[in-house]
């Protein structure tokens, strides 16, 4: 599948006349520079589009690589705005904002000019899902989510949104509407994706983590909630604009034995839970559940 995805992607940028050269080899490049990681939003376009149609149409590639475009566009948008990423596009970020831009413009054209009945209905659930997504990276980037429910709130618009477009736009394009169960599930995958990464932030003591940075993540909001020294430390350390000391040993180890990963883990698992529940509901084949439930781990 990712294969398949790849090669669409390839014809796609290649035959796109609108671009020059030099817009489509730093596309082609950024794009080789993710495929790496593999295309899982298109792959949950592609099995939410086989499970619920009888003829498969070979177009549905094609959605699945400009679901993909949009995908890599906000992620290099985003790392340009925390300008905390060691990838090529970061080195010239006035250039790669415009290659944002296309792959922007391309995600919803591609779909647009595909040969599906209800292709118009899938560019709509596309920009009505990504609009969501940049309100909730707004709210991500003025940092002002600080108390469990906000934050929960900010990461289903921020991560949820996009999974759920991906599962709702492979359902449309099959049958010509979506359901409440799959777009449920959808966004409580990009939810448990988002704890996981907060999770992970935290586990590097370096330029990349969340508290050095001074972000909000559950596991941070936890531990900022807890009336002790090094909580009151971390405090500090958040209200002064000066680089207050940090413990850095003791830090990590509240975070690690003081509940606050277990917590985050366990909100993560409550998400899992609820997405399990809603895809006993749906009938996806067996192949599809595993691959979604493994998104869920």
């Amino acid at each position: 599948m990712d294969e398949r995805i790849n090669e669409s992607l390839d014809i796609l940028i290649e035959n796109e006349a609108l671009i020059g050269h030099e817009l489509r080899s730093m596309l082609k490049s950024f794009k080789e520079e993710k495929s790496v990681l593999g295309y899982s939003f298109g792959k949950l376009c592609y099995c939410h589009y086989e499970a619920f149609t009888e003829c498969l149409d070979e177009d549905i590639y094609k959605v699945a690589a400009a679901i993909e475009l949009l995908i890599l566009s906000f992620d290099i948008i985003d790392d340009l705005q925390d300008k905390d990423s060691d990838y090529s596009w970061s080195t010239t970020p006035e250039l790669s904002f415009n290659v944002a831009l296309a792959m922007l413009v391309m995600a919803s054209r591609i779909i647009r000019e595909t040969s599906f009945e209800h292709k118009n209905t899938a560019v709509q659930i596309l920009e009505d899902y990504a609009l969501r997504s940049i309100n909730g990276q707004q709210l991500d980037l003025l940092n002002i989510c600080r108390d469990d429910q906000s934050y929960i709130q900010m990461i289903d618009q921020k991560s949820g949104s996009l999974t759920a477009m991906s599962c709702l736009i492979g359902e449309v394009l099959a049958k010509g509407e979506i359901s409440h169960e799959v777009e449920e599930y959808g966004k409580y995958i990009g939810i448990i994706q988002q704890i996981k990464n907060d999770i992970q932030s935290l586990k590097t003591w370096g330029p990349k983590n969340d508290l050095l940075n001074k972000r909000y993540s559950l596991p941070i909001i936890y531990l900022l909630a807890q009336k002790n020294d090094v909580s009151n430390a971390v405090t500090n350390y958040y209200n002064n604009d000066k680089a207050d000391f940090l413990d850095n040993n003791a830090t990590e180890n509240m975070l690690t034995n003081g509940g606050a990963i277990r917590y985050a883990i366990t909100v993560k698992n409550v998400y899992k839970f609820k997405a399990l529940n809603k895809l006993e509901d749906v009938a996806i084949s067996e192949l599809g559940k595993d691959y979604l439930k493994r998104l869920m781990k």
